[in-house]
């Protein structure tokens, strides 16, 4: 049987092409994504290259937004599956966790601590428009149980609307302060700690965005054995046993433990 991937009434999309260079846009847009998926969790972001992202737009509680957003624009988006997904490939299009995530990103602590206790389902990305160093990305989910069980149906439903809400998202036009939060500020975006080497705070950093020894190896052009080595210094040098305290040094980094 066909999914029904189609809107029932182009009217929440006509109201908003209608607004499009008004004030009056961000809250259409809002208003007309909550009409297609109904109890929708949203936030819309600019993600940067060199700094921290820019929440444009959101419909979480206040409760919500201090739990998920302050973190992650404090500095938890660096351990992000699909912020790294961008800077690796910065390419407009809709994306499930579970196709760009690191093989072992659910064993991370990331996403034991912080990602599973906010309990959202279904997350999608659509990367609205990009270029090397900025892209707006669009988060979608439920912190509810959603009234469809089916991640399948609200990514087909959602690409069907993508390319008409690319298009209206990059003629809209955008203001320089936008920016909900505090103004984004720079970041390295690795794991920082003076008494690691540059390629330790790299492997570390690697580690608690959950590649594998295989993978990073991999990546970095050395052995597994070079990685596990590398991962036996950095517990020895900063006195831990574990991914779960170097989980914790990256927060006490970051002032959010």
């Amino acid at each position: 049987m066909q999914k029904d991937i189609a809107p029932h009434s182009l009217e929440p999309l006509a109201f908003l092409l209608s607004s499009l260079d008004k004030k009056d846009f961000l809250p259409q847009l809002k208003t007309c994504l909550e009409t297609y998926f109904p109890r929708i969790d949203l936030v819309l972001c600019r993600f940067h290259r060199y700094r921290s992202p820019e929440v444009v737009l959101h419909n979480l509680s206040q409760k919500q937004e201090a739990a998920t957003l302050h973190p992650y624009c404090s500095g938890m988006y660096q351990l992000d599956p699909f912020y790294q997904h961008w800077l690796g490939r910065p390419t407009a299009g809709v994306f499930r966790l579970d196709e760009i995530a690191p093989s072992e990103f659910r064993r991370t602590e990331y996403f034991l601590t912080y990602y599973t206790g906010l309990g959202l389902h279904d997350e999608l990305m659509c990367f609205v428009s990009s270029s090397a160093d900025t892209t707006l990305a669009f988060s979608f989910g439920f912190y509810q149980p959603p009234p469809e069980r089916d991640g399948d149906l609200l990514s087909d439903k959602m690409t069907y609307l993508f390319p008409l809400l690319q298009a209206l998202l990059e003629k809209h036009h955008w203001q320089a302060s936008a920016s909900l939060l505090n103004d984004a500020v720079a970041s390295s975006g690795v794991f920082v700690d003076e008494r690691l080497s540059d390629r330790e705070q790299e492997v570390a950093r690697l580690f608690l965005q959950g590649h594998s020894a295989a993978a990073i190896a991999d990546q970095l052009c050395i052995s597994p054995g070079t990685v596990k080595n590398h991962r036996k210094n950095i517990y020895a040098k900063l006195g831990i046993n574990s991914q779960a305290e170097l989980f914790q040094r990256f927060l006490h980094q970051l002032g959010v433990d």
